[in-house]
């Protein structure tokens, strides 16, 4: 049996789909399906129904998975200590983001862990915090930046920052505003946000404790685009002061302060669970981290 079909075995069962498995593990979708095939005839059993909804494992399939996984842990297990012995960090890391390169740092980042570690690859994959938890628990990302609290019991993360959240508003609303009350703001038009980003749930925090609902113009998720279409007058937007404070400077957006004490802030934290946050590799980046963040960071909890 080849560990190569084991790994493909587990990465279809979590995907449920060939062609996201084939990205995952960077081989050809025709290779994903030889594995697989392979490994049935040798096992003598059938692993996956191909369905609509796509690759579902059987039950027995279901009965194998956690085998499988333990077995690629143990083997995992023995590479990791081998590189500890060697004194060496040798491998790839896939860190998940969930805003803009310049604001996580990531070119003083990847400076830093290239020096340390000329051998270790690194990949940085696009996302949001929402999207990004699920993959750290099912392996898809060995960190992440992450913004908001996390459950302390699966996840070991450090504070990097305390991002202070604000309303960007168009100066053609200045007036309208005004002071900024609740009352106020709900009859603006807003730009909202997916549920599964940090500025839906302080626009949540805002305006349920009142029982109202603010208008929705649009949604909206990437910085640049919020800001753009808040400048456009197109509607207010939750986002970070420093943020807001900069496209300012252009002179067609404005910072409102958000009504409501204390005022609102999310922690940015880099995270990986806690169950692998001694493997050498996460060490080495964590500390990588540290040395890029240590003017704001907290420690990791």
């Amino acid at each position: 049996m080849e560990l190569y079909h084991l790994r493909t075995f587990v990465t279809v069962a979590e995907e449920r789909h060939l062609t996201r498995a084939a990205e995952r593990l960077h081989v050809s979708q025709p290779a994903i399906s030889a594995h697989i095939k392979a490994l049935e005839e040798e096992l003598g059993l059938v692993l996956f129904e191909r369905t609509p909804k796509g690759m579902l494992p059987t039950s027995a399939g279901e009965a194998l998975l956690e085998r499988a996984r333990q077995a690629l842990a143990a083997v995992g297990a023995v590479g990791l200590h081998a590189q500890e012995l060697r004194g060496e960090v040798i491998g790839t890391v896939r860190i998940g983001l969930n805003t803009d390169a310049g604001f996580l740092r990531l070119v003083e980042l990847q400076g830093e862990l290239k020096a340390r570690h000329p051998r270790l690859e690194i990949e940085f994959l696009g996302g949001t915090t929402g999207a990004n938890l699920p993959k750290l628990k099912s392996g898809r990302l060995d960190a992440s930046f992450v913004s908001g609290a996390l459950d302390e019991a699966q996840f070991d993360s450090q504070v990097l920052r305390e991002e202070e959240m604000a309303i960007a508003a168009p100066v053609a609303l200045r007036e309208a505003i005004g002071a900024g009350d609740v009352a106020t703001l709900a009859r603006q038009p807003w730009i909202h946000s997916s549920p599964d980003r940090v500025q839906h749930a302080v626009m949540r925090a805002l305006f349920e404790p009142h029982g109202v609902e603010p208008a929705r113009s649009m949604l909206a998720n990437q910085k640049d685009a919020v800001l753009a279409m808040v400048a456009a007058g197109v509607g207010l937007a939750v986002t970070r002061r420093q943020d807001i404070e900069r496209a300012a400077e252009a002179g067609a957006v404005f910072a409102v302060s958000l009504p409501m004490t204390p005022t609102p802030t999310v922690s940015l934290r880099f995270a990986c669970l806690r169950q692998r946050a001694e493997e050498p590799v996460l060490r080495a980046v964590r500390a990588a981290v540290l040395s890029v963040w240590g003017d704001t960071a907290t420690g990791f909890q």
